[in-house]
This record gives C-alpha cells, structure tokens and sequence, in this order.
C-alpha cells in the first residue's frame, strides 16, 4: 500500500471509529448496522469491508489503541507496587470518562475485563522485572488482581465517577489491609 492509501485508511477508519463512538451515544450499539455507521461516516460499505469485518472489529480496535496508551502510562510512571498499578489505572479511565460512560450505556464494560487479561502479564513484567513465578501461580494472581481492579472501576462507574482516582487507590491500600488481617 502506498503512502497515500496509507493515509486515506487511517483516515477513513478514524472516521468509522468516531462515527461508531458517535452512534454508541444515541443508538444501542446491539442495534448499530454498518449500513448505519458508512452512511454517518459518508463511506461506503465497500470502504468499511476493506478495512473491517464487523463493528466489532471498530471496537476491538479502538480498545487496542487504549490498551497501548494505558502500557505507554505504565512504562512512563515506573509503579513498583500494586496500589501504583492501579493509580495509574484509575486515572487513566478517568481521562476516557466518556467512552466508559459509553460501554456502560452499551453494556459493554465487560470488554474492559478482557482488555485487561490481555495486558496483564505484560504490566506484570514493567513492575516486577525480577520475579519469577510459577506460570499457573501467576495466572491465578493475575487473574485475582484484574478482577478486583475491574469490580472497583464497575463499582465507581454505576456509583457516577465518585470517588476520585486517588480516594479509590486509598480504599484499594485499606482492602488490601484488610484482606491481609
């Protein structure tokens, strides 16, 4: 592909992601046809079966692209410690405040719990370069972190984005004291 068709198609699959982004707040996304999405867009369906099968794949690329932000925030903060991890994690969801606001809407929050499980083992080895685990012990304690850190970001989002990032990294330090009793 050449440059200039490079660019038309970082052009165009910006335009049927926020055009996606766009219809996610009116429409529910189970209802969304491409149909719908090209004609918001002003492409045509051959443009967007060039780029994407489905819808899905719109979202799922999007979610990547937050996925690489959010391990670009982790590199750039250098957290030692869990609670760190999940400043960092709190914090960053607050700045996509309402794209969450749009898979709750949607009932896709659920995408969030796959997007971490993808990027766990890779945060694992920002933070704790050293440690060696057991590879099953460190699926289930992976597996044990991503669930709490998802249940607190489900928990904030029904409960409208309060407490602040750093109030929820607090609650997260004292559950972890008091898991530890």
């Amino acid at each position: 592909m050449n440059k200039m068709n490079y660019r038309i198609a970082l052009q165009s699959k910006k335009m049927l992601t926020d055009t996606l982004i766009k219809l996610m707040a009116t429409d529910d996304y189970s209802k969304i046809t491409i149909t719908q999405i090209c004609k918001e867009a002003d492409l045509s369906r051959r443009t967007f079966y060039r780029l994407y099968k489905t819808k899905e794949d719109i979202l799922n690329e999007y979610m990547a692209l937050l996925t690489t932000s959010f391990l670009e925030k982790i590199k750039e903060s250098k957290p030692k410690h869990y609670p760190e991890v999940a400043a960092v994690y709190f914090s960053f969801w607050q700045e996509h405040i309402d794209f969450l606001k749009l898979l709750k809407r949607n009932m896709l929050l659920d995408t969030l719990y796959n997007m971490a499980k993808k990027v766990a083992p890779s945060i694992f080895q920002i933070v704790k370069p050293t440690i060696k685990s057991n590879e099953k012990i460190l699926e289930f304690a992976l597996s044990y972190s991503i669930g709490g850190l998802y249940g607190m970001l489900i928990r904030w989002v029904e409960g409208d984005m309060k407490p602040s990032p750093e109030e929820l990294t607090d609650i997260l330090k004292q559950t972890i004291n008091i898991a530890a009793l």
